[in-house]
């Protein structure tokens, strides 16, 4: 009767050593994926700001709205001494890019360019009247 109950007490000393196993291999399995996921999203935030790299042409998800869209005061200078027409096509196209989460983009109006770079006008030029 003792060996038997000795080897009940075994059978539940394994049983509780491999259920801990088990939680440690599931825990480690979970940090290991989120590690992964956080270098992924720490190249891609890295790759957004390389002007060198060209892989990331959007902003990645975790990027904050301020780092590509632009502010009310370059929309204004932006839009100064255009036409009501003009000033709204330009602003429908600033905010078409900016759903997009595009860092680079050109846009243009009968009367003129603008190249836009992380929400600043980065180059500009006026066309010619025909």
């Amino acid at each position: 009767m003792e060996q038997e109950l000795t080897n009940l007490i075994e059978i539940l000393i394994t049983l509780a050593a491999a259920l801990i196993a088990f939680v440690q291999h599931r825990n480690a399995t979970k940090a290991t994926a989120e590690t992964q996921q956080a270098h992924l999203t720490t190249q891609a935030v890295l790759g957004y700001f390389d002007p060198t790299d060209d892989t990331v042409t959007t902003a990645p998800p975790d990027i904050p709205g301020r780092s590509f869209r632009m502010t009310d005061s370059t929309k204004r200078w932006l839009t100064f001494d255009h036409s009501p027409v003009e000033q709204e096509s330009l602003l429908r196209q600033v905010a078409e890019a900016e759903s997009e989460r595009l860092d680079t983009y050109t846009i243009t109006v009968p009367s003129a360019w603008y190249d836009i770079e992380y929400g600043l006008i980065k180059g500009s030029g006026k066309t010619e009247a025909s």
